[in-house]
């Protein structure tokens, strides 16, 4: 019955030509069309689902590591265009740019003098290795990220931290920085997972250490500000006492002055006394050479 409609349909028929037709050869022509569309439209998605398929792109920064089967391939897929064998080979794209990781959850620790540290946040600078993206793929997955450099992170944090006490970590804040970079270096080296920068964006101690370091920072400032006052005071004492001094030298002299004009005024009463007993003859004896004396024998 179906062959003979379809020798009656032709795609050249007239409208009375399809008049003709019983509703029952319209409607079996009709499900042959759609179903030979449908088929064909099935066919081309097909086609081009495989033809993507067989294309991956792999973006600037990146590199492919390729499976096939489910077992990784021994070298990667650059950046660029790539083909695969469709459903067979799959390629996954691991970011091989620089990456910044940043805990969002204070890590603690404690230090070397037994002061818990809280409130720690660092920032660590990342990349994978494109030679080795594979291993790293094929040793930790996709997520190696929370499985392997977060753990990490973690435990280089408390190393460092653990190696100074409570008032080194203040003054010491890049040395324990790097301490926490070289740490993570030798720890993920292997996996393929460069490590080219490490910071410490905030630590806190705990409320009772604070409130000791801000006694004694108080304490010091006020040891340091009597320490002042007496050396302020040693200063007044020692200008005091070169004041005295200078004091004592200007009435040493003038006393000295006093002395000296005294003895000159005696000098000049004694020749004054002599002038006035001189008898008009000169003295035979002298007692020096300024003063002479009359003669002892008259």
């Amino acid at each position: 019955m179906k062959k003979e409609i379809r020798k009656k349909y032709k795609k050249d028929f007239n409208y009375e030509e399809w008049r003709k037709l019983s509703s029952f050869e319209k409607e079996e022509i009709l499900k042959n069309d759609i179903r030979r569309i449908s088929i064909t439209g099935a066919l081309i998605t097909l086609l081009i689902i495989t033809l993507l398929n067989c294309i991956r792109t792999i973006p600037t920064g990146y590199v492919g590591v390729k499976t096939r089967f489910g077992q990784v391939q021994d070298t990667t897929i650059q950046e660029g265009l790539n083909f695969k064998l469709p459903f067979i080979e799959k390629i996954v794209k691991i970011d091989c740019r620089t990456q910044k990781y940043e805990n969002k959850n204070a890590f603690e620790s404690s230090t070397k003098d037994m002061q818990v540290v809280k409130d720690i946040y660092i920032a660590i600078n990342y990349s994978v290795d494109k030679t080795i993206a594979n291993k790293l793929y094929q040793t930790i997955g996709e997520d190696y990220n929370k499985i392997l450099i977060k753990p990490a992170i973690e435990g280089s944090v408390k190393s460092a931290f653990s190696q100074f006490t409570s008032e080194e970590l203040i003054v010491n804040r890049n040395k324990v920085a790097e301490l926490i970079k070289n740490s993570l270096i030798e720890k993920l080296k292997e996996n393929g997972i460069n490590i080219t920068e490490a910071s410490i964006k905030n630590f806190d101690f705990s409320e009772e250490y604070n409130k000791a370091i801000e006694n004694k920072a108080t304490a010091q400032q006020q040891a340091e500000k009597a320490k002042a006052d007496l050396e302020k005071a040693k200063i007044e004492n020692e200008r005091k006492i070169e004041n005295a001094k200078a004091e004592a030298e200007v009435m040493r002299q003038q006393n000295q002055e006093i002395t000296d004009k005294t003895l000159k005024l005696k000098e000049l009463e004694i020749q004054q006394s002599l002038i006035n007993k001189w008898n008009g003859q000169l003295p035979t004896t002298s007692l020096g050479d300024n003063i002479p004396i009359l003669n002892l024998n008259k």
